[in-house]
């Protein structure tokens, strides 16, 4: 891997934001990391026309956050505020949590096809693929998601990314990193890297990726899409496999993630404890969906989250030109939004991702997208797409520090125009973003 000091240097595509555009100067990693926490420090307090906290309850009118060295210290109607005016007041406004976006890749280049974005991260030179996952994390940002978790590079390029924006050498959001996704020798994404066939190895590559730093376990249960050689109805590993993993990440305390593009490989989720279960499908054969009502319920009972994939496909209702795109692999979006529909209606918890990268999923803009698409086809309230983003999204990969707007918690905030819990479109009317306290800036595209 390159030298921290080339990943610098390499800047292909645009400029990236370095540290010194957050307008307080210093670069936000984790509350925390830093030991010198400051006593004393200025209340400052920002006002808007509503504010969303992220639990699904309705919005706070005229309401006003107090934000001390990086944390939320309080909400007036919570403890209130002893100020009579704001130091920043946005009428007009709401203010939410940050974003967060549980699955994307930030390495992969949203290319027109599968193929393409295949033979782009498979091909292209280490320095060119960490200036794009830099550019592509910048772009979550800039549409306010201020956290996001990658489920797969090409080796362990994401690991750079998430340290470069830690250690405050460019501005981004919070990225978690499951480096290399564990698979089989042609199974699907096994063109990263890291393969495993036996449950021996299996464990070992969960050991490897641990021993790496990486925040999370990611694990391909079942064959996907963009891989020909694997199969999207079949099971990749068997429960013992999958049980090897999640206690090898258990042993480390870090989390596990299984792609799931199959009904038959749920069960053995469930059995492994797998925390998030990414896609979700409940697909049965290539041409049918079945949802189970059993099976909704084990996952109900369980700690484990869904994550619902709003890919370019599922816009069709908001983007014209998105109608009918890649319909060989997606071309019964009706039964898959009633399976999902129905795991909802079963109690099971749930968040919504963009997995931002594949097949004309580009970071940034999409989200927006996601979250119309996600109204209009599950049946959501804006609300709860919003929660699902948010609150639910924090819980799911075990960050009890955000996604929620409440004293003590990380001041991650997101103010657009309008008011997304009326009309979820406004949520893509970025106004500015705060992360951990502090306000981020841009330079300009010339700078």
């Amino acid at each position: 891997m390159p030298a921290l000091e080339q990943l610098m240097e390499a800047r292909v595509g645009g400029h990236w934001a370095e540290a010194s555009s957050l307008e307080a100067g210093r670069c936000p990693g984790r509350i925390g990391d830093d030991s010198s926490h400051r006593q004393g420090v200025r209340l400052m307090i920002i006002a808007a026309e509503w504010v969303i906290d992220g639990t699904g309850a309705a919005p706070l009118r005229h309401a006003r956050i107090g934000i001390r060295d990086g944390l939320i210290d309080k909400v007036e109607g919570v403890e209130g505020i002893v100020a009579s005016t704001a130091d920043i007041s946005f009428p007009g406004c709401t203010i939410l949590p940050g974003l967060i976006d549980t699955h994307v890749h930030l390495t992969f280049g949203a290319l027109d096809s599968h193929e393409a974005v295949v033979r782009q991260v498979t091909t292209e030179p280490e320095p060119i693929l960490l200036a794009r996952a830099i550019g592509n994390a910048q772009a979550a940002l800039r549409a306010g998601v201020t956290t996001l978790r990658d489920c797969g590079g090409r080796g362990l390029l994401t690991l750079a990314v998430r340290d470069a924006i830690r250690r405050g050498h460019v501005v981004g959001p919070d990225v978690l990193v499951s480096g290399m996704p564990i698979t089989t020798t042609s199974g699907h994404l096994h063109y990263l890297g890291l393969r495993a066939d036996t449950e021996a190895e299996v464990r070992a590559a969960a050991e490897s990726m641990a021993e790496a730093g990486v925040d999370f376990i990611k694990l391909i249960a079942t064959g996907g899409n963009m891989t020909p050689s694997s199969n999207r109805l079949a099971s990749q590993y068997d429960t013992p496999a999958l049980c090897a993993a999640a206690e090898a990440a258990r042993e480390h305390r870090l989390h596990t993630a299984a792609h799931v593009l199959a009904r038959c490989a749920l069960p053995q989720c469930i059995e492994a404890g797998i925390r998030t279960i990414e896609h979700c499908m409940w697909r049965t054969a290539e041409d049918r969906l079945e949802f189970d009502a059993e099976l909704a319920r084990r996952l109900a009972l369980g700690e484990h989250y869904v994550g619902f994939t709003f890919t370019a496909p599922t816009w069709r209702k908001i983007l014209p030109t998105a109608a009918g795109l890649d319909a060989a692999l997606m071309g019964d979006l009706d039964a898959r939004f009633d399976t999902e529909r129905r795991t909802i209606d079963a109690g099971v918890k749930y968040t919504i991702h963009t997995d931002a990268g594949v097949r004309q999923t580009p970071f940034g803009a999409a989200l927006r997208y996601v979250l119309e698409a996600a109204v209009q086809e599950l049946q959501l309230t804006p609300l709860e797409a919003i929660r699902a983003v948010t609150a639910t999204a924090a819980e799911a990969i075990g960050l009890a520090d955000r996604g929620i707007i409440a004293p003590g918690l990380r001041a991650d905030l997101l103010v657009v125009e309008g008011n997304p819990s009326r009309r979820i479109a406004d949520i893509g009317n970025v106004r500015r973003i705060m992360l951990g306290g502090e306000w981020v800036s841009f330079p300009s595209a010339s700078g």
